[in-house]
C-alpha cells in the first residue's frame, strides 16, 4: 500500500513537474481566460460584425459567415455562458434580428420570422439563463421568450405603450424588469413590469428623471438599479422605482452622454462616458471618480458599454468621434483603470455592446 502511494505521489510530481516546463495554466489562469462577445455595425462585406474571444480579449475572431449572420447592424449582444449567447440588431427582410449560439458562436441561428418578430430595430436583450430572454427595440417594442427563443411573445408592439425608443432591458427574473427608453411627454421613460410583461408601470417623473432620454440600465436586484443617459445623468432607484434619485445631470444643459453602466453590488459600479471618460463609485454613487482613458491608449471615442467581472477587471467598447479609421475600439483593463489596453479587432467598425461571461451587462 505505502509503495502504491509513493508511486502515486511521484507520478503526481513529475506531471507536476512537466507542466510547468510546458506553461500549464493553473485554475487561476484557466479563470482568467475570459470568454466574450461583442457586436457592431456592418462592413458591407455580405455578414453582421460579431467578435468573440477565450482568452480576455488577447486575440478577438470574427464570427458567423453570410449564410448565417444577416448583413445588418447589430447592437445588442448577451454571453450566457461559453457556449450560448443571444444578439440583436436592426431589421432586415421585414422583420427584427434576432441571433442565438448553442456552440460558442460556431454557428448562428436567425430566430422568428415576419409573423412573429415586428418589423423594427431592436436594440437590446436581456437574458436570465439559456431558456428565457427579453428584447427590447423601436417605438416601445417588447419581446419574451422562455423557451431558448424558438418562440418569442410580443408583450408590447411598437406604439402601443409609448413611441419611444426602448434601448435596454434589465431583468431581473421571469416577473420583473425594468426598460429605459427616449423621451416621451417631457422626460426619459423608464418601465417596469412585476408580473412577467402583462402591465408595464411608468417610472419617475419630470423632477426625478430629468434627462430627455436615457441610454442604459443595470439592476442589481428588485430594489436597486442605475440608470444613465444624455447631458452627464446618472439616477439610482433603491425601491423598486417608486423614486429616482438624481446623481449626476448636466441637464438642462447640454453635456456629455453617459452611454453605459454596470452594477456590480448596490455601492460599486463603473459607467462608460463620452470622450475617452470612464466613471466609477463605491460608495453607491455618493461620489463617482472620473479618468480620462490616456491618448497612447485611446483618443477620441465615445465610450459607449462597459462589461464588468469586478472593480478591477472590465471591458469597454468605443466609437470614432473625430470621424476617422479606426472607427471603433476595445479597451482593458485588470486594475481598475490604472492602466488600459487597446485590443486587436479583426476589422474596423463602430462597436455598440460587449459582453462577458460572468458579468452583469
Amino acid at each position: 500500500m505505502r509503495k502504491n502511494i509513493a508511486r502515486y505521489v511521484g507520478i503526481v510530481m513529475i506531471m507536476i513537474g512537466f507542466c510547468l516546463m510546458a506553461g500549464c495554466s493553473s485554475d487561476s489562469d484557466v479563470a482568467g481566460q475570459h470568454v466574450g462577445w461583442v457586436v457592431g455595425s456592418s462592413v458591407g462585406d455580405g455578414y453582421g460584425v460579431i467578435f468573440h474571444t477565450v482568452n480576455g480579449g488577447k486575440t478577438w475572431t470574427r464570427q458567423g459567415d453570410p449564410t448565417t449572420v444577416p448583413d445588418t447592424n447589430l447592437s445588442g449582444i448577451k454571453a450566457i455562458d461559453e457556449f450560448n449567447a443571444w444578439a440583436v440588431g436592426v431589421n432586415l427582410d421585414g422583420y427584427g434580428t434576432i441571433l442565438r449560439t448553442w456552440d460558442g458562436g460556431e454557428t448562428w441561428h436567425r430566430q422568428g420570422d415576419s409573423d412573429t418578430i415586428p418589423d423594427v430595430g431592436l436594440y437590446e436583450i436581456g437574458v436570465l439563463d439559456t431558456e428565457r430572454a427579453w428584447v427590447c427595440g423601436e417605438s416601445g417594442t417588447i419581446l419574451w421568450t422562455q423557451d431558448g427563443g424558438h418562440h418569442w411573445t410580443v408583450l408590447s408592439a411598437p406604439g402601443v405603450l409609448t413611441e419611444a425608443n426602448f434601448y435596454v432591458v434589465a431583468p431581473i427574473d421571469r416577473m420583473n424588469a425594468w426598460i429605459i427608453g427616449d423621451e416621451d411627454g417631457g422626460y426619459a421613460v423608464i418601465y417596469r413590469t412585476v408580473d412577467g410583461g402583462t402591465v408595464w408601470t411608468r417610472q419617475g417623473t419630470t423632477e426625478t428623471v430629468q434627462a430627455g432620454g436615457l441610454i442604459d440600465i443595470s439592476a442589481v436586484d428588485g430594489q436597486t438599479a442605475w440608470a444613465v443617459g444624455i447631458n452627464e445623468t446618472i439616477i439610482k432607484t433603491v425601491d423598486g422605482g417608486a423614486n429616482w434619485q438624481v446623481q449626476q445631470t448636466s441637464e438642462p444643459m447640454a453635456g456629455p452622454h453617459v452611454n453605459g453602466v454596470c452594477a456590480l453590488s448596490n455601492t460599486h459600479a463603473w459607467a462608460a462616458v463620452d470622450s475617452d471618460v470612464m466613471s466609477y463609485t463605491t460608495d453607491g454613487g455618493a461620489t463617482w471618480t472620473s479618468m480620462r482613458i490616456p491618448v497612447t491608449v485611446g483618443d477620441g471615442y465615445h465610450l459607449i458599454c462597459v462589461s464588468a467581472l469586478d472593480m478591477d477587471t472590465l471591458w469597454v467598447t468605443g466609437i470614432s468621434f473625430v470621424g476617422q479609421p479606426p472607427l471603433g475600439e476595445i479597451l482593458h483593463t485588470n486594475n481598475k483603470g490604472e492602466t488600459w489596453e487597446k485590443q486587436t479587432m479583426p476589422c474596423d467598425t463602430m462597436l455598440r455592446r460587449i459582453s462577458f461571461v460572468g458579468s452583469p451587462k
